[in-house]
């Protein structure tokens, strides 16, 4: 690391060179000393030393800005060669769409934390087009989503686990007359969904189409478990992951409305930068995935 623009970044900070030299834990004449050599280097003057505070100039503000990235870059880059290099610890920011990270995650952290107890994650809940921004942006390291990436580039997309999707109503709807209702008879109905850009509006979609139906009534709402209360309520009818309703199936409070014949899967796949490494943590989450999902 270069010691002197980190001295530099936290002069500008303090606006001090005594208080940089107190937050670095070396002496002040060590941090004029930095400066005095990047300015020299730049061949110019990077700070305004005034009477009460230290400003930078122009050229400081830039060199400031372009520093901060290179620090960041720095620490970044030794966190995932200690990740590499060392044993079970770390930290791992994951991205999960709202399905599995609503309703199946819980399980796969509970089991991750007990294994690796040193490996410190952050979660993100997002609709699966946020989840892939999320990783090629760097800002997380594993993303989970439910929507089909194939061939997308820089990115490794691994599918891990099959989900059933179903047609659901409120257990005491009986607007069909059948053992199940007909395609024509799911038409009249309510249909609520997700906002675009969720993987489960994209699933929910594909059931209509399969079905062979375009509802007259479409309500988009902002969550599962909003369209589930929905539901409940006798607002409409809709298509989920079984995942999602399991507990409520077996309430009794929503049921299963299939047409005869109608069958729809998708799968959830992992997905992560596609690069000549892999830190391990990433390796390790991967497994642990894999390995609670089969047990649903």
């Amino acid at each position: 690391m270069d010691h002197r623009l980190l001295s530099f970044v936290k002069v500008v900070q303090e606006q001090s060179f005594s208080r940089a030299a107190a937050a670095l834990h070396i002496t002040q004449p060590a941090v004029t000393q930095h400066i005095q050599s990047l300015e020299a280097e730049f061949d110019a003057s990077l700070l305004e030393r005034g009477k009460r505070s230290v400003n930078a100039t122009k050229a400081g503000k830039i060199v400031f800005h372009e520093a901060v990235l290179i620090l960041e870059h720095y620490h970044e880059m030794k966190r995932l060669v200690d990740e590499v290099l060392g044993g079970d610890t770390g930290s791992i920011v994951v991205s999960a769409s709202y399905t599995f990270g609503e309703y199946i995650l819980p399980y796969v952290l509970r089991q991750f934390q007990q294994s690796y107890p040193k490996i410190s994650f952050v979660v993100n809940i997002v609709n699966s087009d946020e989840v892939v921004r999320q990783v090629r942006n760097h800002e997380a390291d594993i993303g989970i989503i439910e929507t089909d990436l194939a061939g997308s580039e820089n990115l490794t997309v691994v599918p891990f686990a099959r989900d059933e999707v179903i047609v659901i109503a409120a257990s005491n709807n009986n607007f069909y007359a059948g053992m199940a209702p007909l395609a024509e008879e799911l038409a009249t109905q309510t249909w609520l969904l997700r906002e675009e850009g969720s993987g489960t509006r994209r699933v929910a979609e594909k059931a209509l189409k399969d079905l062979g139906i375009s509802p007259v009534h479409i309500l988009e709402l902002g969550s599962i478990q909003i369209i589930k209360e929905s539901v409940e309520a006798g607002l409409g009818i809709s298509a989920l992951s079984h995942w999602t309703v399991r507990k409520e199936l077996s309430l009794n409070t929503l049921k299963q409305v299939n047409p005869q014949g109608f069958s729809l899967g998708r799968s959830f796949s992992y997905i992560h930068l596609t690069a000549e490494w892999q830190t391990k943590t990433i390796k390790l989450f991967a497994g642990c995935l894999t390995e609670i999902v089969s047990s649903f």
